[in-house]
């Protein structure tokens, strides 16, 4: 639960916290009536120039105590993670004090990514119980519309958490379908859609499994003279590896193989009310990679929309399939100017970059050299990896027009943004973002970002999309 109050007056059994990033923040602390001894201590902490959390105990009815975060960090991401590092830990009812409106959506936002938690099946819960105070500086549309990227940016973590039994391709859709947008417009591609469509590459991909694929379609289109974005997401609600099934270590996080998806769906709703310079249009490929009698199998050869035909080598190379059909679909209906996929793809990409930092490649080095700007002073950070014609080379098939994994190449990300590449049908300008290491955080909180499902994506390109 979080609650914006107005008066302190209205709070009951928490814990204050506050952050002190300059001097004058100390002077704002008025509006907890602090005793005098509190706040000489405060000063003297702050003037040490050393970043620390205090703590004091109140005894009122209102506030059991206070946490005094005191950081000198001015750069973005270094304020961040020392807000992350500490908000982790703090007791579940506290009230957040919102006083200086340099930092207040920073602030605000840390706090609530940075202890999110997921407890939808669980028979009893124990949420969080926040209030926000803003200060009389504050304009609370900055306080409302961090709630809402809050709320998007959970949204995605809510998709990830919930599993394949209940977030099936079908129920995916029907949540996007029921979803309230402003500006966007929502189109659903059933099963039967899909065949009919020659969607030949996602059908193959899906028809494994009683659930079948669908594809549904954002737009957002403010004026048809502005420059469009195609954004293509990876839904896989359950990876099974297909015929040439996964390791059993490797299946349980699988139903997080929507998570491209799940960004680009956020991203949309935090796209909405906002007015943009460029016109997006984004597609979500779901599907289930099942085990079947009627799966698809090594050595099939697929259609996809475009008519180019895919030669399968690996079953658990699917990610690439459906995003193709994605892919050529939006460039043959909507003719974007630029077209990003972005997907849980490779394993390479990890080996490659670990655990925080995303894979960006492609011809669009306008957009990609955005992502890499913005990496020094955000904590979701990307780093470009090679794209040229030796990966393209590397794509075509012997006895079909390409194939979906060539074992020589070991750069797999670059590989199998290369193979997306084929199926833009106007060549548009290209960036594919692999995320399949950074959408989980398997270690300790780290800025914004939890243990567990991350929110990698929606802000940076939320962000970049307002700037453009």
């Amino acid at each position: 639960m979080t609650k914006i109050v107005k008066n302190v007056s209205d709070i009951s059994s928490s814990h204050a916290v506050c952050i002190i990033s300059s001097s004058s923040d100390i002077e704002l602390l008025w509006v907890l009536k602090l005793d005098q001894n509190i706040a000489k201590k405060i000063r003297q902490e702050y003037k040490k120039k050393q970043d620390n959390c205090l703590y004091f105990f109140l005894g009122r009815k209102n506030f059991e105590g206070i946490y005094i975060l005191i950081t000198h960090k001015k750069d973005p991401k270094g304020f961040t993670e020392f807000l992350g590092k500490h908000f982790s830990k703090l007791p579940k009812n506290y009230t957040l004090f919102c006083l200086n409106s340099d930092i207040a959506s920073t602030t605000l936002e840390t706090c609530l990514l940075s202890r999110y938690s997921f407890q939808r099946f669980k028979s009893e819960r124990d949420l969080d119980s926040v209030y926000v105070y803003a200060g009389k500086d504050i304009d609370k549309k900055i306080i409302q519309q961090s709630l809402e990227k809050v709320e998007n940016i959970s949204l995605a973590r809510d998709l990830w958490e919930t599993p394949s039994n209940e977030l099936t391709p079908e129920a995916f859709a029907k949540l996007v379908k029921k979803t309230k947008f402003k500006n966007t417009k929502v189109r659903i591609l059933s099963p039967k859609d899909i065949e009919k469509k020659w969607l030949g590459l996602i059908h193959a991909v899906g028809k494994g499994s009683e659930n079948k694929p669908y594809m549904v379609i954002l737009e957002k289109i403010q004026d048809k003279k502005l420059p469009s974005y195609g954004i293509v997401g990876k839904g896989i609600t359950f990876d099974t590896g297909g015929i040439q099934v996964k390791p059993e270590n490797f299946m349980y996080e699988m139903k997080g193989d929507m998570w491209g998806a799940a960004v680009t769906f956020a991203l949309m709703k935090q796209l909405d009310s906002v007015d943009l310079g460029v016109n997006v249009v984004a597609c979500l490929c779901l599907a289930e990679n099942a085990i079947s009698s009627t799966s698809y199998k090594p050595s099939d050869i697929c259609t996809g929309y475009t008519g180019k035909t895919v030669e399968i080598i690996h079953t658990d190379a699917e990610g690439r399939l459906v995003l193709a059909d994605g892919v050529s679909y939006i460039s043959k209906n909507y003719t974007p100017k630029h077209m990003i996929t972005i997907a849980t793809l490779t394993w390479a990409v990890m080996v490659a970059l670990g655990y925080r930092y995303a894979g960006v490649m492609g011809t669009d080095k306008n957009f990609i050299q955005k992502l890499l700007k913005y990496s020094k002073d955000h904590t979701e950070q990307y780093v470009e990896l090679p794209f040229d014609d030796n990966f393209l080379e590397k794509t075509q098939s012997k006895i079909a027009d390409f194939k979906n994994l060539d074992r020589t190449v070991h750069a797999g990300s670059s590989m199998w943004g290369a193979f997306l590449y084929n199926f833009l049908e106007n060549k548009e300008e290209y960036t594919h973002i692999d995320i399949a290491g950074t959408y989980l955080n398997g270690g300790d909180p780290y800025g914004k970002m939890p243990s567990g499902a991350t929110w990698f994506g929606v802000e940076s390109l939320s962000d970049i999309f307002q700037s453009l």
